[in-house]
């Protein structure tokens, strides 16, 4: 199929509310990704406004570690977008399906990286609101960022208190990331972990790291006191690496 001059190569993915694929444009042979409406969100009276929503941020933040918007439009009345194809593997697949183990000094230091571009989203007045595995890319010593679907202007206060994981992912506040940081991390460690006992304990007793790695965790995931914002995490986070 060609939608506005590009071939479909294939599927590469579905999001909170759209499918995502790989394409080639015909003339150039230059690779890009098409994302489009999944088909029950025309159900809904939105649904053109995911596909605003996206694009609108993605132009707004212009980054080069984010995707760059180059067309949007609509095929068979469904609306969709093609933007840059961002280079890397997404650390879903570098920790699970090859195997890639992260001690806890490279954990610190990807963490630094990634609570940068989470400055600058957050200076620009969005938070992303999904920042899981699947959506950060590992690209020759650089992050980037993927499928900003969720994002959204940042509020000062949430409207209720999370109760659950959702919950905290979902947030409208500078936390959200902040915490969605705090499970991204606990995956890099979790990648070198080999349990020894059968009984599953908590993350706190399983991981071998210092105390200062686990106090930040805890901030992060606002089982301690919580940061205050991106900028105190970064700061946290280069004492650390500065004292290992």
């Amino acid at each position: 199929m060609i939608v506005h001059q590009h071939q479909i190569i294939d599927c590469i993915g579905k999001g909170s509310y759209g499918t995502a694929y790989s394409v080639r444009h015909i003339k150039t042979g230059k690779e890009a990704v098409l994302k489009r409406v999944r088909p029950y969100k025309k159900l809904f009276s939105d649904y053109r406004g995911y596909v605003d929503n996206e694009t609108a941020v993605l132009k707004e933040l212009h980054h080069p570690h984010f995707p760059e918007v180059f067309h949007i439009g609509f095929h068979q009345k469904t609306p969709y977008f093609i933007m840059g194809k961002m280079g890397g593997k997404t650390f879903e697949d570098l920790i699970f399906a090859e195997g890639k183990t992260y001690s806890e000094e490279e954990s610190l230091e990807i963490g630094i990286k990634l609570v940068n571009l989470i400055i600058d989203i957050h200076h620009n007045g969005y938070v992303h609101r999904d920042l899981r595995i699947p959506n950060i890319l590992w690209d020759n010593g650089e992050i980037n960022i993927i499928d900003f679907g969720l994002a959204c202007k940042i509020v000062m206060e949430s409207e209720r208190e999370p109760l659950n994981h959702k919950d905290y992912m979902r947030e409208k506040t500078a936390r959200s990331d902040l915490y969605a940081l705090g499970h991204f991390l606990l995956f890099l460690l979790y990648s070198s972990y080999e349990p020894v006992e059968r009984n599953e304990k908590s993350w706190e007793e399983e991981l071998e790291i210092s105390l200062e790695t686990s106090v930040l965790i805890k901030r992060l995931l606002r089982n301690d006191t919580p940061f205050e914002n991106a900028e105190e995490v970064r700061d946290e986070l280069l004492k650390l690496r500065y004292s290992k």
